[in-house]
């Protein structure tokens, strides 16, 4: 019965999120020719515990995660690297873990779906031999886009409309407009290089000023303030915001192996993925991957997973970022080995990209016993 209040409450909080501060605008009006966005993250978390005068556990832990993409009409690319490092008191060895993957794809027209696309995939770890790697030639359908720009713009106008600096909510085609050129800040840093803040923020004022609705002649000293914060990450973090589908089908051919062994078949390999903002504050996105040898072991053996993330904003300094991954393999006539992974981090923004983080994890690999985990850290966002 307390699980069904729960979710009720959890569900009715989601709603109220997403009504409580309308907008004229919605995630999904965003469709620009170029999308793009980096970011590049550094975690460090100590554990440390102690029984009487006995240390029953001091393990360091240190990770990095570097995402790039550039999406538009003709073409995209994918950059991805994740790594990891811990050691244990009393270790010699440092156990460190590597993922690495890049993707380009080619949309063969520009007012239609369809796209081929090259994928590498290299990972490495404490107990591999050498770098197994893989790549991916193949073709699929569908669009993917990054409306993390016109989050940020709805964050200002929020701020504004709290501050009395306007009326009412934009009007959907400025919004639309102040996304655009917080989309194009990189420009303006090549243009005008370090004092390109100053006409990056008059462009964003001009468009506010032809709506109308400023009670002054412009922002005012509020105004610049509260654009500064949310585009220069001073005392506001706004997670990124996706929204769309594409699906993709291709032929994987294995490069190198963990162990050093011969290279297997080429295989048949479905990958797709779709996001959903539910409100300003709240995300889904999901993945799957899905694999197997194009021989005789076609659906015989296979390597799939699924991936759930869930992205709640409680406020402009609190998140919560929730991660779910199911894996199953078979190889050949073994029973299927399946994984189950789900992570919890909630993050207090400090300020200067320093956050404060709070981590549980709970993982189950087939009959292994099942592995909880909870952490407390800094992280550190370069950009």
């Amino acid at each position: 019965m307390k699980k069904k209040y729960y979710l009720v409450l959890f569900i009715l909080w989601t709603i109220y999120s997403g009504i409580s501060y309308s907008q004229n605008v919605k995630v999904s009006d965003y469709i620009v020719p170029i999308s793009r966005a980096s970011q590049l993250r550094l975690n460090g978390n100590w554990n440390y515990s102690q029984s009487g005068d006995s240390v029953t556990s001091s393990v360091a832990t240190s990770s990095l995660d570097y995402h790039t993409f550039y999406s538009s009409l003709p073409l995209a690319w994918f950059i991805n690297l994740v790594a990891s490092a811990s050691r244990s008191r009393g270790d010699i060895s440092i156990n460190q873990d590597v993922k690495f993957d890049a993707r380009f794809q080619k949309y063969v027209w520009e007012n239609n779906n369809w796209f081929g696309f090259a994928k590498f995939n290299a990972q490495s770890n404490t107990n591999y031999l050498q770098v197994a790697s893989d790549i991916t030639v193949g073709a699929g359908y569908g669009r993917y886009i990054n409306a993390t720009s016109l989050a940020k713009a709805v964050r200002i106008e929020s701020h504004f409309i709290q501050e009395d600096v306007i009326t009412d909510f934009l009007p959907k085609e400025v919004i639309l407009k102040i996304a655009d050129i917080i989309e194009r800040e990189t420009e303006y840093q090549t243009l005008y290089g370090t004092t390109y803040e100053t006409i990056w923020f008059r462009d964003i004022e001009r468009e506010i000023q032809a709506s109308d609705m400023c009670k002054d002649d412009g922002i005012g000293s509020i105004g610049i303030m509260r654009m500064r914060q949310v585009l220069l990450k001073i005392n506001e973090f706004v997670n990124d915001r996706y929204y769309g589908w594409d699906i993709n089908c291709g032929i994987l051919f294995p490069l190198t192996t963990y162990n050093k062994a011969q290279v297997g078949n080429m295989n048949l390999a479905l990958t797709g993925r779709y996001s959903i903002p539910v409100s300003w504050s709240t995300q889904f996105n999901t993945t799957i991957d899905f694999s197997t040898p194009m021989d005789s072991m076609l659906f015989k053996e296979i390597q799939s997973q699924v991936g759930v993330d869930f992205i709640y904003e409680l406020n402009n300094r609190v998140n919560l970022v929730s991660r779910y991954r199911f894996g199953l393999i078979k190889q050949n006539e073994s029973l299927p080995a399946s994984s189950n992974y789900l992570d919890f981090t909630f993050l207090y923004y400090i300020e200067n990209n320093i956050n404060f983080t709070i981590n549980s994890t709970f993982s189950k690999v087939s009959n292994k016993p099942r592995q909880i985990t909870s952490t407390m850290g800094l992280q550190y966002n370069f950009y």
